[in-house]
């Protein structure tokens, strides 16, 4: 771990510890604040992409939340996380559907061809 990554790791432990005082609720931040960490540190980069979503209001509450104690820095940080543990969650169901859309994308391509190479017909 880099000299960068531990003082990160350290200023995070000390925010989730003075959001979350010693009790039941210490451990339970204690797991999150890792979990995020390394998720974040590894799974997070390059979110060049825009995405917009609606939320009802119980799901915004909790990640808002989660963006007070500051879990995350913010809701889009939050929001690519569970998008991410999501994925990773039903990775089964990703892998057969990119198979199809790939199968799909294929076909397009060959209707294309066809079409760009057919003579066209002279009434």
């Amino acid at each position: 771990m880099s000299e960068d990554e531990k003082e990160i790791e350290e200023e995070d432990e000390e925010c989730i510890v003075m959001c979350c005082h010693e009790g039941e609720h210490h451990n339970l931040a204690q797991k999150i604040r890792k979990k995020i960490i390394v998720d974040l540190g590894h799974g997070l980069e390059g979110r060049d992409n825009v995405v917009m979503t609606r939320l009802n209001d119980d799901d915004l509450a909790k990640i808002d939340a989660l963006v007070e104690v500051e879990v995350f820095k913010s809701r889009s940080e939050a929001a690519a996380f569970f998008i991410k543990e999501g994925v990773q969650a039903r990775s089964d169901l990703f892998g057969k559907v990119m198979q199809t859309v790939e199968q799909i994308r294929k076909l397009k391509d060959q209707a294309k061809h066809s079409l760009a190479t057919t003579p066209e017909k002279k009434d």
